[in-house]
């Protein structure tokens, strides 16, 4: 099965998170406190919200991105919802009794076959990917297992993709063997409240504002240069809402859609913004950048580390933390001495 952890993506946590856990105890020993909520302003992968989730301290998780195949993920790993286990083995016994070579031509395999997967592998995806929306539509499944199951197809087909860890390109000159296998992923249980959320962040803490909420904790790890999410993922996003967009360029990309502020020229305005906003309903902030400065001009920061420090002392107390963390690449250029920043804000 798949844990949460177990997936690919830019710029995830997943091994940062001893350190991020490190620097907030030395400012904030939550270890002697209860009842505590944690915000996930862009959550991701979940990784960082699955990690406190073991503290016993935090009892309320909220999570937002605004890529719906995170926001399903999200479904199904942490929405508290009934579902059957013994129906879901039963799925993937047999989806994984399939023959794929026996399968017809499908939307993804024509446009993915021979590129992001093998043919054969395509017609798996998109086969696995039309039953699932029968499924769910005849009732024979309920919409956590409809979440878990589409989760499941997505954690597997990333796991065979002809990618180095991304969409925005694939692999050329590669032979493509028949990889893919239907696994199911491990729902996560908590008696913690959790609420998930698709949206601009900005707009959502403006929200909370208006709400008079309340929040302890809030982690704040927004994309660092101009290289798109929902560019990056768009085959999972396709998937994900299997609307069979049309598809553009060497990179079989749709239209664009769903574009952050944060890869913009306006990142430092947007970064302020919700800073601003944060700081009148959080008593700790946690951000993360990196230092990709140099490397191409798509990879370089949109925002520098004296710029985030000048606008996170308007609010509070700053340290700033530096830790060597391997830096993404795309193979065309290499970052050496990469460093990841972790600046911890007390209001």
């Amino acid at each position: 099965m798949f844990s949460i952890y177990s997936r690919r993506y830019t710029g995830a946590k997943t091994k940062l998170l001893k350190e991020i856990d490190k620097v907030l105890l030395e400012h904030f020993d939550y270890t002697k406190q209860s009842n505590l909520s944690f915000f996930d302003v862009f959550a991701g992968t979940g990784a960082v919200s699955a990690f406190f989730m073991q503290k016993s301290q935090f009892n309320h998780f909220l999570l937002n991105d605004f890529l719906e195949s995170n926001f399903i993920i999200y479904q199904g790993f942490f929405a508290q919802k009934r579902f059957s286990q013994s129906k879901l083995l039963g799925l993937q016994k047999y989806f994984q009794s399939l023959e794929p070579q026996t399968l017809k031509q499908n939307y993804y395999s024509q446009a993915f076959g021979g590129k992001f997967f093998s043919l054969n592998d395509s017609k798996y995806i998109g086969f696995v990917r039309e039953e699932l929306d029968k499924l769910v539509k005849q009732r024979k499944i309920n919409t956590k297992e409809f979440h878990i199951l589409l989760s499941s197809l997505l954690y597997s087909a990333d796991r065979v993709a002809n990618t180095c860890g991304h969409y925005d390109a694939y692999r050329k000159n590669v032979s493509l063997g028949d990889r893919f296998s239907f696994e199911l992923i491990l729902p996560l249980k908590t008696q913690a409240k959790i609420e998930l959320f698709k949206t601009d962040s900005n707009a959502l803490v403006k929200a909370f504002i208006k709400q008079k909420r309340k929040l302890d904790v809030a982690f704040i790890d927004p994309p660092y240069n101009s290289r798109q999410y929902s560019r990056f993922y768009h085959l999972l996003e396709t998937l994900t809402q299997n609307h069979k967009p049309k598809l553009y360029g060497v990179a079989l990309k749709p239209k664009p859609e769903n574009l952050s502020e944060y890869c913009k020229s306006n990142a430092k305005n947007a970064f302020k913004d919700l800073i601003k906003s944060l700081a009148l309903i959080t008593k700790f902030l946690v951000v993360t950048y990196n230092n990709t400065y140099g490397a191409n001009t798509r990879s370089n920061a949109r925002i520098n580390d004296e710029e985030i420090v000048q606008i996170l002392k308007e609010y509070g107390k700053v340290c700033v933390y530096e830790f060597d963390y391997k830096a993404f690449s795309s193979g065309k250029s290499e970052l050496k001495n990469h460093k990841e920043r972790i600046f911890i804000c007390q209001i």
